[in-house]
């Protein structure tokens, strides 16, 4: 563990670095080997280090990789990596190396600086290592360093995710460039100096735009390497989708090229599909066997392989690098299905947690700033390590100048501007609050705080003279549904409720009286305006108001969202949980399903094509049915029927997911009927068997103090261990027994009990 006393405040011993270009400014992915010797008559006990590149490195002792980053970041917050390097070095000679890159624009996981900024922004790599008290080991021109030609990138299409083919050449990086007897004879590193506009400029950071801004926020990967299993005419598989670097070990002619598609799905016969979505490498022999490894990562479940006659491919594998799940989280139940269930579902979350939450590996590879939500519950109710669930609402809190939030962050998507999500900064504002209630930590909390009330004053120009938020503008996704929000839109409104209302306790939390009232105020105004949503014939909420009309159509969207967002009067929650649970009223539509049911299970397209188009007229009976949400927006449905009291509703209902096994047996598709099959946002359930079966959530900030309300439904028995700041609380319930085990003081009933281990008897239920 590194310590804050570590590295003294002020400059950097070390120097930006990188190799020397006789082209100038890279195009494509610029890629460079760095390499420097470390003579060591003993090993220290500890050897803290600090580095950082712009935009990535692999670094490596003795050809040993020992860190991969740096965490995705906006430039001007970045932090930088740490960690201990003594136990990766040796008495003697010590060769520490840096394949270091850097993308000449914005990718879907790199947001760069200015152009302006400083020579930085063409490639820079910096790192220190204290040895002793006055001892360093750090970059500067005496390290080597090297362009690798031929890694780099072809430019992006223009499919979702926005990738060109990555490109390897192993003529250009020798294969003993690691060993600490080789001297490759490579020229001496630049050092770069960053310099901007009104200040001299130095080669040592702390330098504009990117600070570095202290350590490391998150935890390393646990790289595990994963074979793909050989098929016939190049076909490679696995038994489940993988996220990670790519590894290609081949044999061949000086020149030839090995080409690797990747498929995230296979067809019939099992064998790998690639599809426009998916991404390519393609590496070149050097007339020996190399085995080559990736700089970007990639999701998959197979790969199909090209190469030419006189090449042989000894092997293809995954690195996975996904991000650590710690701790000793678990449940079972008396019906296996649901087990399975919980399982898929934290598998799914890990998939997409790398050094950010992200939509899925396989496609896109952003950081969305609503999806993250359900990843960041599910993290905080199954895993013990919650520095990713706390990382992520900073990393996304990068406000544009009108106080709304990018839909994606530290990426293309806030580089290009092109539109917001608003009810993605909603859900943002929903990970805050549930910082505030697992955490606690005052400080965070306080830093986070403006940045809400930007989000939810962003809304107050559209408020109409009801107080509702009309003719929002950009694109209110909601889910991938057929939910209308044109005009007024329910659960647009619901969402901004819950967020008033979270920001009222944080405020509140916090001391702070005046912000608390404002938005207490605005709530209550947007309640009495929203009974204009209120449909008294069809006894439910409709979608939205358009043009001044109430339009007939409704979903669980703007029922849920509704009750969620504290704006339903008392008499009608019995009604609404009803509503929201009608199987002879609810309907699967979907704008991408202009015609008809889109049916669960299926391959049906998500609906993009109607974003531009308009939404085409519903094609089902609005005065009957109801459409049904998509998995992400099932957590809100979820809530807000334990927000009504129907708690024991909530472990039938998580078998709904069983549909999705018809289109992947080991993770989450991304709706009922069609996208990725690696969906974060899909895995409510795994949350929910913890937080409403088992019942376990923290009835005060920080978990103080646990609530433990378990609801089994028409289960027989459940039990499990849920993380928390001071320990697992272990939970076993059966309709008539509840037998808790817990590090906390707690509240069962109302009735609070001391930490330890306590039967209560239950009168079922």
């Amino acid at each position: 563990m590194i310590a804050d006393n570590d590295f003294p405040p002020g400059r950097w011993r070390a120097r930006w670095i990188w190799a020397a270009s006789p082209d100038g400014p890279p195009s494509g992915r610029h890629t460079v080997a760095l390499r420097a010797v470390l003579e060591l008559d003993r090993v220290p006990e500890r050897v803290p280090t600090r580095l950082v590149a712009l935009s990535g490195y692999a670094l490596a002792v003795n050809g040993v990789e020992v860190a991969r980053g740096p965490v995705r970041a906006n430039p001007r917050m970045r932090p930088y990596d740490d960690l201990d390097l003594a136990p990766a070095l040796r008495p003697g000679t010590n060769v520490v190396t840096a394949l270091a890159w850097v993308h000449d624009g914005p990718t879907a996981w790199w947001l760069p600086p200015s152009p302006f900024a400083n020579d930085l922004v063409h490639g820079a790599f910096v790192l220190e290592a204290r040895l002793g008290p006055d001892t360093w080991f750090h970059t500067d021109e005496r390290w080597q360093g090297r362009v690798l030609a031929g890694w780099t990138a072809t430019p992006g299409g223009g499919s979702v995710s926005g990738r060109g083919r990555e490109l390897l050449d192993a003529r250009a990086l020798p294969a003993d460039w690691q060993r600490p007897d080789r001297d490759p004879g490579w020229p001496a590193a630049v050092v770069r100096r960053a310099m901007t506009t009104g200040e001299p400029g130095r080669p040592e950071p702390p330098s504009y735009p990117g600070g570095p801004f202290g350590g490391r926020p998150i935890a390393w990967p646990r790289p595990r390497l994963i074979a793909l299993t050989p098929g016939e005419d190049g076909a490679y598989t696995a038994d489940r989708v993988l996220s990670g670097t790519l590894v290609v070990d081949a044999t061949g002619p000086a020149g030839a090229e090995v080409l690797v598609h990747t498929a995230e799905f296979t067809d019939p016969t099992g064998r790998p599909a690639p599809g426009e979505h998916d991404a390519s490498l393609a590496t070149t022999t050097d007339g020996t066997r190399r085995a080559l490894e990736s700089v970007d990562s990639y999701g998959l479940r197979g790969a199909l392989v090209q190469a030419p006659d006189g090449v042989v491919v000894h092997g293809v594998a995954v690195r996975e690098r996904t991000y650590p799940v710690t701790g000793d989280a678990w449940f079972t139940c008396s019906d296996p299905r649901l087990e399975r269930i919980w399982r898929i579902g934290r598998r799914t979350v890990t998939l997409c947690s790398a050094d950010a939450y992200l939509d899925c590996p396989t496609r896109e590879q952003r950081a969305w700033t609503g999806d993250a939500v359900v990843h960041q519950m599910v993290d905080l109710t199954t895993n013990a390590d919650w520095r990713l669930a706390r990382w992520h609402p900073r990393l996304a809190a990068s406000p544009r100048p009108d106080g709304m939030l990018p839909m994606a962050v530290a990426g293309d998507a806030e580089w290009a501007d092109f539109t917001v999500i608003p009810d993605w900064a909603l859900h943002w504002v929903h990970s805050v609050w549930n910082l505030y209630r697992y955490v606690g930590d005052r400080e965070e909390i306080a830093e986070l705080l403006p940045v809400v009330e930007r989000v939810l004053r962003w809304f107050v120009p559209f408020l109409d003279e009801s107080g509702l938020p009309t003719d929002v503008f950009g694109w209110v996704i909601i889910d991938w549904s057929a939910v209308h929000t044109e005009g007024v839109s329910a659960a647009l409104c619901g969402l901004w409720g819950r967020a008033l209302l979270e920001f009222a306790e944080l405020a509140s939390w916090l001391g702070d009286r005046s912000r608390a009232e404002w938005a207490r105020a605005a709530h209550a105004r947007l309640a009495a305006g929203f009974e204009r949503l209120w449909d008294p014939e069809r006894e439910r909420y409709a979608d939205s108001i358009a043009n001044g009309e109430r339009r007939p159509m409704a979903s669980q969207h703007g029922q849920a969202a509704a009750l969620v967002g504290g704006l339903v009067p008392a008499a009608r929650i019995d009604r609404l949980v009803h509503v929201l649970t009608d199987e002879s009223a609810l309907v699967h539509a979907a704008f991408s399903a202009p015609k008809g049911p889109a049916e669960p299970g299926s391959d049906t397209e998500v609906g993009g094509a109607h974003l531009r188009a308009g939404p085409p007229e519903p094609w089902w009976d609005t005065d009957r049915r109801v459409v049904r949400a998509q998995p992400f927006f099932r957590y809100v449905v979820h809530d807000a029927l334990a927000l009504a009291g129907r708690a024991d509703l909530i472990a039938d209902l998580c078998l709904d997911w069983l549909v999705l096994l018809d289109r992947s047996e080991t993770s989450w598709s991304e709706t009922w009927y069609g996208g990725t099959v690696s969906h974060g946002w899909s895995s409510t359930p795994t949350r929910d068997l913890m937080t409403r079966v088992l019942g376990v959530e923290p009835a005060e900030p920080g978990f103080a103090v646990a609530r433990i309300e378990p609801a089994l439904g028409s289960l027989t028995r459940a039990e499990g261990a849920v993380p928390t700041p001071a320990g697992p609380i272990g939970v076993v319930v059966t309709p008539t027994e509840l037998t808790v085990d817990s590090p906390l003081p707690f509240v069962h009933a109302g009735r609070p009990h001391p930490a330890g281990r306590h039967t209560i008897a239950r009168s079922g239920g």
